[in-house]
């Protein structure tokens, strides 16, 4: 037999169909692959990550209707929101600057109540021109608990300038007086094509006059100073102002938890937030939200108990300009800094699959692809079939994230059937025509 005669014959079988159909699925994959981390990559893997967190909001929230319910075990029981609502906003006047005396008052009921930790959402780096008798009251608030040797640890948020270096808080030499007093990067991290608030960072990098400098971000210190991380995190901070962080850094945060910290600042698994923390007017089909138990007015405070709680104080009021895009729906900065120590304490950050696992993965679509778009089988019916796996897949992929956090990515597989049931048609296409033509 001729070699022409073989070519021909394994040109016309299903053998032949099956190898190209394999190539083009590994040419699929492997560009898949390339593109993930670009823009178009990302915003298909953001709209696939926004579906399954807002699922999880709204799964967490709807369980908190029931009287009965018990705590969602993605939701601590330790951190505590003092908010300054909208209504008590409006009765202060809607003053441009928080009132130091009302601060001061919230700080000392969450100190004398035990709090381990008080974070402020409040900026303190400009001195209150028209009542600076309140500057002196929350200074000697925050005096008192420097004098009583405290073990309440107090974290001041700080904000970065266009060049880099940090603005001065007014109480900075309260702050270097007290080892408990920290100070912390007011910044969170939004996606750049649409402003939507879905990742915490671990540190911002600041200058000064000795040059480069990091300073932790508010939940990530939070997170660590709750779990005991103070003189490990001091430790990853000296090999980070060294240039030697170079590959993920794990910190333990008890003996089956833990959080990884990528060098890589675009990180689009391990940085998200899960939104399991939501306030009223939040989610449209539970306007109540579910922190019946975490959140309170500062008339309310008082009478809470917070021996050992984590206690972020805040402003919630839309006038105040501090509500953001998340996920879920919009929020102020106080839930999602809550919203993050959360992920990062319990421990539930996303992550991507192991390599060999997504291997693995990209394997068993290409060739069920390959086998389901053989000529034989009719398109229609292939990606019926196809879709149908993927599906099953998704709710897999769904149950491995909600009890591991590790993201099995279908996004890409589900988009590489689409480009491959395309190439199947027209090759359907192709051979319909060199047939007519014989």
């Amino acid at each position: 037999m001729s070699f022409i005669n073989v070519w021909k014959k394994f040109y016309n079988s299903e053998a032949f169909h099956l190898l190209i159909n394999v190539f083009i699925g590994i040419a699929i994959a492997v560009f898949m692959f390339g593109v993930e981390h670009t823009d178009w990559g990302e915003a298909n893997i953001n709209k696939a990550f926004d579906f399954g967190i807002k699922v999880e909001a709204s799964k967490s929230t709807k369980a908190m209707e029931s009287l009965k319910a018990q705590r969602n075990i993605h939701i601590s029981d330790r951190i505590v929101f003092a908010e300054i609502d909208h209504e008590t906003y409006k009765k202060w006047g809607s003053p441009l600057l928080t009132p130091r005396v009302k601060l001061a008052e919230i700080v000392k009921i969450a100190h004398e109540g035990g709090a381990k930790i008080i974070a402020l959402d409040v900026l303190l780096e400009n001195k209150d021109c028209c009542h600076p008798q309140d500057d002196l009251i929350l200074r000697k608030t925050l005096q008192d608990i420097t004098d009583k040797k405290s073990t309440t640890k107090v974290i001041f948020p700080v904000s970065i300038d266009y060049d880099g270096k940090k603005r001065k808080n007014i109480f900075q030499d309260l702050i270097d007086q007290n080892p408990n007093f920290y100070i912390a990067s007011a910044q969170i991290s939004a996606s750049v094509t649409d402003r939507i608030i879905r990742y915490w960072v671990p540190f911002e990098t600041i200058k000064n006059d000795n040059g480069g400098n990091i300073i932790w971000n508010i939940s990530f210190l939070v997170a660590m100073l709750d779990k005991g991380k103070e003189r490990e995190i001091r430790k990853f901070e000296k090999t980070i102002i060294s240039g030697k962080f170079h590959k993920d850094h794990r910190i333990e945060l008890d003996h089956d938890r833990f959080i990884t910290i990528s060098p890589d600042r675009d990180e689009i698994y391990r940085n998200r937030i899960r939104f399991f923390l939501i306030p009223k007017n939040t989610l449209s089909n539970y306007p109540g939200g579910n922190l019946f138990e975490n959140a309170y007015n500062i008339d309310e405070i008082k009478h809470v108990s917070l021996k050992d709680k984590i206690v972020i104080i805040g402003n919630s009021s839309p006038d105040a300009g501090d509500i953001h895009h998340t996920p879920v729906g919009d929020m102020a900065g106080i839930f999602i800094i809550g919203n993050a120590v959360n992920t990062i304490s319990l421990g539930i950050q996303p992550s991507p699959s192991p390599l060999w696992l997504s291997i693995i993965i990209d394997i068993a679509f290409i060739f069920m692809a390959a086998f389901l778009f053989l000529n034989k089988l009719k398109s229609f019916k292939a990606q019926i079939i196809s879709y149908l796996a993927i599906f099953i897949f998704m709710i897999v992929s769904w149950y491995v994230f909600i009890k591991t956090g590790i993201v099995l990515n279908f996004v890409f597989a589900w988009i590489g059937i689409n480009v491959h049931s395309t190439i199947s048609y027209i090759e359907d296409d192709l051979k319909k025509r060199r047939t007519n033509e014989n």
